[in-house]
């Protein structure tokens, strides 16, 4: 989408809370990894998601979230989620938790940056439904 749309939209990814640290509430290791462990100062924070950019290898912006959470949580971003925030400031897709609202939070976005740059839709996955605002 980002190469679709980046020109006419900007996408971030927000790094917030750890999700699965390994001295959370619900670790999950990863075979053949350091444990990743909740970070206690943004210096940290920073660090993890910089390992996170790399190791997913993204390619959009990826902005992080203070050690206070205040993303996250205003948000409700856990564990992931995908919003857009139209030229307003308001909300406009607002898709499901994760890990099972992910990608339709996704097709979600791509009908509506179809819908609102159709001469693109043609080069995107995803074309906007009949009657979608």
């Amino acid at each position: 989408m980002a190469a679709t749309y980046g020109d006419a939209a900007e996408f971030y990814v927000v790094y917030i809370k750890e999700a699965h640290a390994a001295d959370g509430d619900r670790p999950v290791p990863i075979p053949d990894e350091d444990p990743i462990y909740e970070p206690k100062s943004l210096v940290e924070r920073k660090a993890v998601a910089k390992k996170c950019v790399a190791k997913l290898n993204l390619e959009v912006p990826c902005l992080v979230d203070g050690i206070d959470n205040a993303v996250g949580e205003a948000y409700a971003a856990m564990p992931d989620r995908i919003f857009v925030v139209d030229m307003e400031g308001k909300i406009a897709v607002r898709g499901d938790p994760g890990p099972r609202g992910f990608k339709p939070g996704v097709d979600e976005t791509a009908r509506w940056l179809a819908k609102r740059f159709p001469d693109r839709a043609n080069s995107a996955s995803v074309q906007p439904e009949q009657g979608e605002g």
